[in-house]
């Protein structure tokens, strides 16, 4: 056991962390964490370290980074890498990340601009006084 440090068990982790016990098994099942000590009931101990570890895994989580580039992340060996090389290795993957969204957003853009344009042409077609639409009609397309 740490030394002056309580650990906390599974739920106690969860619970702090604001996850379900189910996510840190999953997380354990993956690599991403481990439990600092198992008691002699067998029951997972964790310390404050463990607990920083799972929020750093949902903030990266939130930031949409998939579970594999967060462990890569996690998993950057301290020992044989300079604090150069971690910190070229740790910017090269939050770039690709940023690039993604930067892409994802581009992609929503335009998914926008065409729910905007379509809201636009039916609004257009309420106003229509004729019961059908046309053939010819410009705004035709817009009808679901």
């Amino acid at each position: 056991m740490e030394q002056g440090k309580e650990l906390l068990k599974i739920g106690d982790l969860a619970k702090k962390a604001g996850v379900t016990v189910r996510t840190v098994r999953y997380y354990e099942e993956l690599g991403l964490l481990s439990p600092t000590e198992t008691s002699p009931g067998g029951f997972r101990l964790y310390s404050e370290n463990d607990l920083r570890k799972l929020h750093f895994i949902r903030r990266f989580k939130n930031l949409d980074f998939p579970l594999d580039e967060i462990l890569r992340l996690i998993d950057l060996p301290e020992d044989g890498l300079s604090k150069s090389e971690r910190i070229s290795s740790s910017l090269s993957l939050l770039q690709k990340q940023l690039d993604q969204v930067e892409s994802k957003m581009k992609h929503l853009e335009a998914i926008k601009k065409d729910i905007k344009e379509a809201i636009k042409l039916l609004h257009e077609c309420d106003k229509c006084q004729k019961e059908g639409c046309l053939s010819g009609c410009p705004n035709r397309e817009a009808l679901i």
